[in-house]
């Protein structure tokens, strides 16, 4: 099956250099103009998953407004313990690139296998109720893109992803 990932539109949370934030946010008027300007035609997707945040639930029911997105915690961002709601000024860049690299786990924080066993936990469930031919829209975090992108589908170097930034992977049974 054809899998899309695309990241939620722009909150107000976006630019203020938060490490990582467990805040519930919802887009701002120009994520919901991003979002409205960049809509799937229909039928484009078989479902719709969000993770269960505002910005993810309103950019999946503006990009696809033809299905009501089914909301998961498996595709969640990564909880940083420790490091949610503070600022990347306060820490040294290259303690930041670790935690990024998953080299140091901050106190609190979800490790990548949990990460992982999440996300193992999702694919299985989308290929025990969905044929090889479907396409199905997840729309989540950066985080989790990052994670897609480098441990399942081996992609190196820079993998970030801008607000609504997308990319497809196959998934089969």
């Amino acid at each position: 099956m054809n899998l899309t990932f695309l990241r939620h539109g722009t909150t107000d949370l976006n630019g203020k250099g938060f490490v990582a934030t467990q805040l519930d946010y919802p887009l701002n008027e120009h994520g919901i103009v991003q979002c409205k300007s960049n809509a799937f035609s229909c039928p484009s997707f078989n479902d719709v998953f969000a993770s269960p945040y505002k910005r993810t639930i309103e950019t999946a029911r503006l990009v696809y407004p033809y299905k009501k997105p089914i909301v998961t915690s498996w595709i969640t961002q990564r909880n940083l313990g420790e490091l949610n709601e503070r600022y990347k000024r306060d820490f040294e860049r290259r303690y930041l690139q670790l935690v990024r690299e998953y080299i140091i786990n901050p106190r609190g924080a979800e490790t990548l296998d949990d990460v992982i066993k999440r996300l193992n936990a999702f694919f299985e469930y989308l290929k025990s109720n969905y044929e090889d031919n479907q396409n199905i829209l997840i729309v989540t975090h950066n985080g989790i893109m990052r994670i897609v992108k480098r441990y399942y589908m081996n992609v190196e170097g820079n993998v970030e992803s801008e607000n609504l930034g997308k990319f497809s992977m196959i998934l089969k049974k």
